[in-house]
């Protein structure tokens, strides 16, 4: 069984669907990989793009969630820039 691991960026930046795709394309028998929704449009085309030159597939839109109470995780990783706006 593979271990459940959430993906959480802040201000839903693209960080984590850049995280959660690569994880996802190595390890995808091992993790069930998910991650937060990217906000910003321009930001997810982005990393998109560098995902296609990656040829690493874009993780499955079915694998974006907004966690809420009660969800249960194996693993949760934050990426964040720091909560200073500068």
């Amino acid at each position: 069984m593979s271990s459940r691991i959430l993906f959480l960026c802040a201000r839903d930046s693209s960080r984590s669907l850049l995280a959660a795709s690569m994880l996802a394309n190595t390890e995808s028998d091992r993790y069930d990989v998910w991650s937060t929704p990217t906000q910003d449009e321009h930001s997810r085309m982005l990393a998109e793009q560098v995902l296609q030159e990656q040829h690493i597939p874009v993780l499955i839109p079915e694998h974006f969630i907004q966690p809420t109470l009660g969800m249960r995780w194996d693993e949760g990783i934050v990426l964040c820039s720091g909560a200073a706006d500068t």
